[in-house]
């Protein structure tokens, strides 16, 4: 029987009841130290992707570059790597476009997060991000899905209305649009202790932010 897919491994992951931890990787070193240890999967985030090359969390790190470092990830290791795009660096044209090319070079999966583009990291002057029109934003995940050559690349909405101080109502507002677009999952993100709750009672119970 032929391996399966990386792919189709990150959405075995999601859509598992199990908990399942992933670890950060950043360039070709760390994706074997990360595989070696035993992680399932790689989370290329563009925090580390930028100080690893000495530029700023601020998409001073272009598409290209991002795509670069996952193609050296992804030849050093058979796990699944999902990659944070950001805001998805540009509108949906981009968004189709970088969806093509990551998963050319081995990505299993995107994370694109409702912050307008050029982005500004998440823990830098958080409540004054200003966020992405919902159904903007939800034009952007459907051109991520439509541009997928394979179902199971997984394509994850990120709200940031926790970090911009929008609170959990308008958290859960735009998670349920997104999860209508037809993502595999959705992601939370907060700072404050008292605000993680929202990653354990999004829409219907604990685990509820995950959909297939």
């Amino acid at each position: 029987m032929p391996p399966r897919r990386r792919t189709t491994l990150l959405r075995g992951l999601i859509e598992s009841p199990e908990l399942t931890f992933i670890m950060e990787a950043h360039n070709g070193l760390s994706a074997k130290i990360a595989t070696e240890a035993g992680f399932p999967a790689l989370w290329a985030s563009s925090l580390t992707l930028s100080a690893a090359l000495g530029v700023r969390d601020n998409n001073e790190l272009s598409w290209t570059q991002v795509a670069e470092q996952v193609e050296l990830m992804a030849d050093a290791t058979p796990v699944p790597i999902i990659v944070d795009g950001d805001s998805g660096h540009g509108d949906f044209n981009i968004v189709r476009r970088l969806v093509a090319k990551l998963a050319q070079r081995g990505a299993a999966g995107i994370c694109l997060e409702d912050k307008l583009f050029p982005k500004t990291n998440s823990f830098l002057r958080s409540e004054q991000q200003i966020l992405a029109d919902t159904d903007e934003f939800c034009g952007k995940l459907k051109a991520a899905l439509d541009a997928r050559q394979d179902d199971d690349f997984v394509v994850v909405a990120r709200t940031e209305a926790l970090i911009a101080g929008r609170g959990l109502a308008e958290a859960l507002r735009r998670a349920e649009a997104y999860r209508q677009t037809g993502v595999q999952a959705c992601w939370c993100t907060a700072r404050r202790p008292d605000r993680t709750k929202c990653s354990r009672s999004c829409m219907n119970g604990p685990g509820a932010c995950r959909w297939s």
